[in-house]
């Protein structure tokens, strides 16, 4: 495989990520991720001290492309952070390369991390456009009449944060429930996006006064405009195990360990939690609400087939206007 050259099959989605890496006189390791580009520039720069002989070539994508383009055996070496409920789905277990010693689970994965959700928010747009709405605490918060076309909700077909964000409310609330409840929801929501951060960076631009979101992609927004606030949904925060792993098919999967036992290391874990990730190694948040993967990857297909009839009826009821590109 000539690294210098994009992986046949690579998505159209997939970026690939620009920051320091090895020399690579020692080795050139392929990744995947549908992590957010900021944070894996910092791991790469960071791998970069622990491995600089080794050059590591990231290429980065949406989380539902990163499924797909999995199951099709690319070439490559490493999974360099991904969402648990997608690497839960059929067919995936034979693309990863068996378990070996430090840390790594019975599938061969490493679940050192985790992500969570948040609500990244304009006060100043919410007390303007939503005539002196508090900022949402609460799932059913976004319900409200006030927030008519105020939100922005990350799309689950494509995200891993937006299927988080689904799969809170039905699990939280029950399906029945949490279905009435997004169908609410959904009549507040002006577009849905295709992935973590454009929520967050759009809150406070066109009548955006809230994003959902992950804490990740909250932490920055919030460093780039200390106007905003973030807030948590208190009734469930929804989180959910990241992952990473070797390849089956790599031809250095000796070397792509090496990679992998900085993920489980001290440095990383300080690393983590400067980009407000959950560390999962020590003691669990009882704040939190851990949905249940298994159930969230079982039921994928049936849940998304629901949201896409939800946006059927979205385009129906939208003026022309609107609902014709």
């Amino acid at each position: 495989m000539n690294p210098s050259i994009p992986p046949a099959g690579l998505p159209a989605d997939a970026v690939r990520i620009e920051a320091a890496t090895g020399s690579g006189a020692g080795g050139h390791l392929v990744a995947y991720s549908a992590f957010e580009p900021y944070e894996l520039a910092d791991y790469l720069e960071a791998l970069s001290r622990l491995l600089p002989d080794v050059a590591i070539t990231v290429w980065r994508m949406p989380t539902s492309s990163l499924t797909a383009f999995l199951l099709s055996d690319p070439e490559g070496d490493l999974v360099l952070g991904w969402a648990d409920t997608a690497a839960q789905s059929p067919g995936i277990a034979a693309r990863i390369a068996p378990p070996a010693a430090g840390g790594c689970d019975a599938d061969g994965f490493y679940r050192p991390t985790g992500f969570s959700l948040a609500f990244v928010a304009d006060p100043a747009l919410l007390l303007l456009q939503a005539r002196g709405a508090e900022t949402p605490t609460r799932w059913s918060d976004l319900a409200a009449p006030a927030l008519r076309q105020a939100l922005l909700f990350p799309d689950p077909r494509r995200s891993g944060a937006g299927y988080l964000a689904l799969t809170t409310i039905l699990q939280y609330y029950g399906p029945e429930d949490g279905w009435r409840l997004m169908v609410e929801i959904d009549r507040n929501v002006i577009d849905y996006p295709g992935s973590a951060w454009e929520p967050a960076a759009r809150v406070g631009q066109n009548g955006a006064a809230l994003g959902i979101t992950v804490r990740v992609a909250a932490r920055r927004r919030l460093s780039d405009n200390p106007a905003l606030i973030q807030a948590l949904p208190q009734d469930a925060i929804g989180a959910e195990a990241e992952v990473y792993g070797v390849l089956a098919g790599s031809t250095q999967q000796a070397l792509a360990r090496r990679a992998l036992d900085w993920v489980m290391s001290d440095e990383a874990a300080d690393l983590f939690r400067h980009h407000a990730k959950l560390l999962l190694r020590g003691e669990r948040d009882p704040a939190l609400f851990p949905i249940n993967p298994e159930r969230a990857s079982r039921e994928r297909p049936a849940v998304l087939q629901r949201f896409d009839a939800l946006m059927r009826l979205r385009a129906v009821r939208a003026p022309k206007s609107e609902a014709t590109p």
